[in-house]
């Protein structure tokens, strides 16, 4: 059994893990204070929901790591309503895979905070020049 010390400084991590396999070693030993799984590395919003659920079985604070897409933080800031004392979604502005693939890009309010979205799905547009920018063929993931 392995005990969690206070730490003066609370330990982030987990941005690079996958799948929650390999995030349960790391939280039933009391490694991380704040878990951040990436949803676009652990499987989806299925599989980061389980890893959230395990972080708080561990009493460990879940923070999403919206680094890699405008859809990864699209799903983090979704996840973030879904429970409760989530206040939190680290974010990473001027990047082309986050503000230049949207119709209409993430903008921080007056508090620096993100907007959760409320549109359909997960709440964003993709802009089909933006992604054409960024992919060979583009065209499939427009056509209706």
């Amino acid at each position: 059994m392995y005990l969690r010390r206070a730490s003066p400084v609370p330990i982030a991590g987990g941005e690079v893990l996958t799948r929650r396999q390999t995030f349960q070693p790391w939280l039933e030993r009391g490694a991380f204070d704040i878990v951040q799984p990436d949803v676009t590395k652990v499987g989806g919003i299925s599989e980061q929901r389980r890893i959230v659920w395990m972080a708080q079985d561990h009493g460990v604070r879940y923070v999403g790591h919206g680094w890699n897409t405008a859809l990864g933080v699209a799903a983090d800031l979704q996840l973030a309503t879904a429970f409760p004392g989530v206040d939190l979604v680290e974010f990473i502005g001027g990047s082309p895979y986050v503000d230049g693939i949207l119709r209409q890009p993430f903008v921080l309010d007056a508090d620096g905070m993100l907007p959760i979205p409320d549109k359909p799905g997960l709440g964003i547009e993709l802009d089909p020049a933006g992604v054409a920018r960024y992919t060979p063929d583009a065209a499939p993931l427009f056509e209706a």
